[in-house]
């Protein structure tokens, strides 16, 4: 059986957000001295300057700001770096908004003005441009790097018993990819395929989590699947339930009656989508129905973010980071997060590839990786699920 769904094409805002548990403080951001881009600049450009305002901004993130969109160089890395190499100097005035948060220890910026998007992250006290898109500045196309994939985990861990998200199995295993072309893909991946450990012996890929940490998770899931991953975002039952919660609920498409959430379009809070993605006993489909459920979920999640504009990409992230456990950077999680703002709906695809049932040598119910298994792996190795 193969699960698809077109609903899909807004998860990528969270990678990141997605996803989603407990670990990552949000420490106070610190007031930095100036960048060099950012001392060289003033709230009052020269007068053959266009006027820049950047209002409700800190005096550090305006000098940027105005730097950028007055013709002076700005401090750059990754998919950025180059893009901003060919910006025109800029024809009129802007006003520039911004968004802040932070991730992973890191203070991170989106600002917009206009139809641009300029993606930022505070290096040792600056600020650094570290992907976007900028019409206005004659760079129309995105700057957000290349194919990649990310996986988000969910643990089963009892936290209010006191057992840790890294230490329990993976109750959810989603790999989130873009092939930096405009399209993405998300494939599920059911919990009990019979795969290899670390340790040479096959067991479910779910186990991995519990016996090795997300490292060891990452790198099984990436080893059967013959996909590189670029990093992961765990979160566990009480994370994912306060994160959906403090985005106001969010607004799923449900195949089907799942425990207390109907079928059809709805919006739903913290409880009704937890458990819309753990329940499987009522499922016709078992654990391939509850694994496209998840899907499911986290595309509403990339939804919510997508209707609010790349401002939302800011707030999900900000939100997510008290409730995951990550090691993705500010820079990965924001590049990669914003292709759901540059995705065609048409090149996006979802998957639960499929598998057949079997019995492992000590009596385990399994999931037996298959030539049909094999061939959604191969498919999603761009990045893009569509086809």
């Amino acid at each position: 059986m193969t699960v698809r769904s077109s609903t899909a094409a807004a998860v990528l805002a969270p990678v990141m957000t997605l996803a989603l548990l407990t670990g990552c403080s949000t420490p106070a951001e610190p007031e930095a001295s100036p960048s060099p881009a950012a001392s060289s600049a003033s709230s009052t450009p020269s007068p053959s300057a266009p006027a820049v305002k950047t209002p409700g901004m800190k005096k550090d993130l305006a000098g940027f700001a105005t730097s950028l969109y007055t013709g002076e160089s700005v401090p750059a890395s990754g998919p950025a770096a180059q893009a901003l190499k060919k910006a025109q100097a800029p024809g009129k005035a802007a006003t520039v908004k911004a968004s802040t948060g932070t991730w992973n220890k890191e203070h991170f910026a989106v600002l917009t003005s206009g139809k641009d998007v300029t993606l930022v992250v505070k290096k040792k006290g600056s600020w650094t441009a570290v992907g976007g898109w900028w019409p206005s500045l004659g760079i129309p196309k995105e700057a957000l790097g290349g194919k990649r994939h990310v996986l988000l985990m969910g643990s089963d861990a009892r936290e209010k018993q006191g057992e840790k998200i890294e230490e329990a199995r993976a109750d959810a295993l989603q790999l989130v990819g873009v092939d930096g072309h405009g399209g993405g893909g998300v494939m599920g991946i059911p919990r009990d395929l019979w795969v290899p450990q670390a340790n040479g012996r096959n067991a479910k890929i779910n186990s991995a989590l519990s016996t090795g940490g997300p490292d060891a998770q990452t790198k099984v899931v990436s080893k059967a699947t013959g996909l590189p991953v670029q990093g992961y975002v765990l979160t566990g039952f009480t994370g994912f339930q306060k994160m959906i919660d403090e985005l106001g609920g969010i607004t799923i498409k449900a195949p089907m009656k799942v425990r207390a959430v109907e079928k059809g379009t709805q919006k739903v809070d913290g409880y009704d989508a937890f458990w819309f993605t753990r329940e499987r006993k009522t499922l016709p489909n078992g654990d391939f129905d509850r694994t496209s459920n998840q899907g499911i979920a986290l595309a509403g999640i990339g939804a919510k973010a997508v209707a609010e504009g790349p401002s939302g990409l800011a707030k999900i992230l900000d939100i997510a980071d008290e409730h995951v456990s990550t090691d993705l950077t500010a820079a990965q999680a924001l590049t990669f997060g914003a292709w759901a703002y540059r995705i065609e709906l048409k090149k996006m695809g979802h998957q639960v590839p499929t598998a057949d049932y079997g019995r492992s040598a000590d009596g385990q119910s399994i999931l037996e990786i298959t030539g049909a298994t094999r061939k959604v792996f191969a498919d999603f190795k761009d990045g893009n699920l569509s086809k």
